[in-house]
Parts: C-alpha cells; structure tokens; sequence
C-alpha cells in the first residue's frame, strides 16, 4: 500500500476510535505520543493504517506500506478466546516477511486470550524499504498463523 499521509488531528481520530474501551495503560500512550509529535516534531503528516487477523495470515503478510516510512506506533489485540497455539506478529521492513529475523522491526508472541500488543517510537523508527506485517507459527517463519489466532491493530507512520 502507497503512504497517503494526512494531517495528524485526523490520524489521532482514528487512533482515538481504535482504542475506544481500552485499559488506559495502553491509551494513555498513544495520548502522550500525539502531544509529543504535535509539539515537539512539528505535527508532521501521517498515515493511520489498520490491519485484520486475516490480512496478517495470508502468504507473504499484510504489505502496509510499499515506500521508506518513519514508524511511530504499533498496536495490536489478539482474537484469540480459547487455547493456546502461539502466533508470532512480526513488523517486518521489506516487502514480505519471507523468513528473516534481521529484518524484523518489533514484534512479539500472542499465546493467551485478551493479550495486547503496542509499542511507541516518540521520535520515528525509520523504516528504508517498506512495513509488512505478518502472524507466523515461528519467528521469521514462512507458514502462517490461523486468524483466530492472531490479531487485529493498526500502526501509525509518516514521511521518510
């Protein structure tokens, strides 16, 4: 997907809807983060971009952004209710998460019901190739996850 950055005040809309109802732990956050970029990185253009448990499972993951980005949020929620098969969710910077660790951005094992996911980058991780994020039974693995085991979110980015 090509970058289609927007003024922050409507990114932060999104992210604000995103995490109706969530544990303040992880909104509150996304709240300072938002205040951060706004007054100290100049309230750049950004791109809220969503993603489904299965965008993520489908070969090759969920391409989110096919350009150099800056990354500044990931959050994820997992589906899962019942069991106890784990789902590795990977950002990974290239194209596809063809197997390979050292291009994994951030990422992390969803095993229990309820689990949430995020991680905040206040001043951008810069991202050279593209995002893609992907949900594998291994880290860096080539078979996908089952959807119910893996998990819905969004990631927040902007201008390489």
């Amino acid at each position: 997907m090509a970058l289609s950055l927007q003024d922050g005040t409507f990114v932060w809309q999104k992210v604000a809807k995103a995490l109706a109802g969530a544990n303040p732990g992880v909104s509150q956050p996304f709240r300072e983060l938002k205040t951060y970029i706004a007054t100290q990185l100049g309230n750049p253009q950004l791109q809220f971009i969503p993603f489904t448990a299965e965008q993520i499972t489908t070969a090759g993951g969920f391409a989110a952004a096919d350009a150099p980005a800056t990354l500044y949020a990931i959050y994820a929620k997992g589906r899962r209710t019942t069991g106890t098969t784990s789902a590795f969710f990977q950002v990974f910077a290239q194209a596809n998460n063809t197997a390979s660790t050292t291009l994994i951005i951030d990422g992390t094992r969803f095993k229990a019901a309820g689990q949430v996911y995020s991680s905040i980058y206040p001043s951008g991780k810069a991202v050279e190739t593209a995002i893609t994020i992907a949900s594998d039974t291994t880290v860096a693995g080539d078979t996908e996850s089952s959807a119910a085991d893996a998990a819905d979110g969004f990631i927040i980015v902007g201008a390489a």
